[in-house]
């Protein structure tokens, strides 16, 4: 049975919301009515849906010769895979149509693996083609969203051509969330400055687990066009209710990106995590040189430290550096051909004799096309 949800939390978790909530001014302290708006012309068009969509496609090949570890959606060797195939579907809320929805709906092997924490017995196979659901309404300034969203932790993304590489760093699979369900709002103060606060079931479960929910508050800052500032802190209790102990785990992540040059752009990612005795951390540093608007090249490192408990498998000091050649061919298709190599100062990767090695290299290229219309 589900316990009651915690005082202290129901009043952290509407402290966060309600100062968002609490940015937008009530009507009877307007100093004078607005000016009734006129009726729309009969021959006015309606809100467009947006539609997109898009199939992704790789081959990998581990040198290893073995199915690579502490990858993503990236993790057959030596074959041909159907990673994603999504269409969806959104209506923006405007303040001439406050009201909106998204809906993202996903199929192949990476919407297995992204709902493969589902808590519930039938939870994996209910929600995986569900990447996102919600309703938006639009009060004011601030934009609420009621449904499943993906999480605003990290730096990627899990749609491949989003990203500046094509395989998702180890920090993206392993040190935060995919997705919550429950309630967010968005408040843009400025063009500079915009906050954001969720009140959610918790990491990667459609499904309550506990009684518990976990609160996210975060701040974008953009000083200038070329410069953007991410923070987010994340905090609730994830252990299911019949754990024997039981600890809030605080999550806090921040990005800064730099467009240094109209090709050269930088990036960052860090990510620190704490639950009891359990800790994990790491960075991710990229940079991206566009050389010409159909090719350019994107670099990352990064850096983890999961000796501290092993929350995310590694359970070890590890680096990865990976190159991507990214194309932009006619039509709507991008191709990426991608090095990568994986290192852990303990021997942690798979080999095709069932030994295992501290390095793992892999050559992937990847193939996404991808459209987008209104209806």
């Amino acid at each position: 049975m589900t316990r009651a949800i915690r005082p202290g939390f129901v009043r952290a978790a509407i402290l966060s919301l309600a100062a968002v909530a609490g940015a937008v001014p009530p009507a009877a302290a307007q100093t004078a009515a607005p000016a009734p708006e006129p009726s729309p012309s009969p021959t006015a068009e309606a809100p467009k849906v947006q539609v997109t969509g898009f199939v992704d496609v790789y081959y990998g090949y581990n040198f290893n010769e073995a199915d690579p570890a502490l990858r993503t959606f990236d993790v057959q060797h030596n074959a041909f895979s159907l990673s994603l195939a999504e269409v969806a579907f959104a209506k923006v809320p405007t303040p001439e149509s406050r009201v909106g929805f998204r809906t993202d709906l996903d199929f192949g092997n990476a919407a297995d693996l992204n709902a493969a924490f589902e808590p519930a017995s039938d939870g994996k196979e209910i929600y995986k083609h569900i990447e996102q659901a919600y309703l938006s309404l639009l009060t004011g300034k601030v934009q609420w969203d009621a449904g499943k969203f993906v999480t605003p932790m990290g730096a990627e993304l899990i749609e491949s051509q989003d990203n500046w590489n094509y395989t998702r760093s180890i920090l993206f699979g392993y040190a935060i969330p995919f997705y919550h369900v429950g309630l967010r709002g968005t408040l843009p103060i400025n063009d500079r400055i915009s906050l954001g606060a969720q009140l959610v079931n918790g990491w990667n479960n459609s499904s309550e687990i506990n009684g518990d929910k976990t609160v996210h508050v975060s701040l974008t800052l953009r000083p200038t066009s070329s410069l953007i500032w991410i923070g987010n802190y994340m905090v609730g209790n994830e252990a299911p209710e019949d754990a024997e102990t039981r600890s809030l785990r605080h999550l806090f992540d921040t990005t800064l990106s730099y467009a240094l040059t109209p090709k050269l752009s930088l990036m960052a990612n860090f990510d620190y995590g704490v639950e009891g005795d359990v800790k994990w951390w790491g960075l991710a540093a990229y940079a991206k040189y566009q050389f010409f608007p159909s090719w350019g090249v994107a670099g990352r490192f990064e850096y983890l430290d999961d000796t501290k408990g092993g929350f995310m498998t590694l359970g070890a000091k590890g680096q990865s550096l990976t190159l991507t050649s990214d194309h932009l061919l006619a039509g709507g298709i991008r191709a990426r051909l991608e090095f990568r190599t994986d290192l852990a100062d303990q021997a942690v990767f798979p080999s095709e004799n069932g030994s295992k090695e501290k390095t793992q290299t892999t050559l992937t290229v990847g193939v996404v096309y991808s459209f987008a219309g209104k209806i």
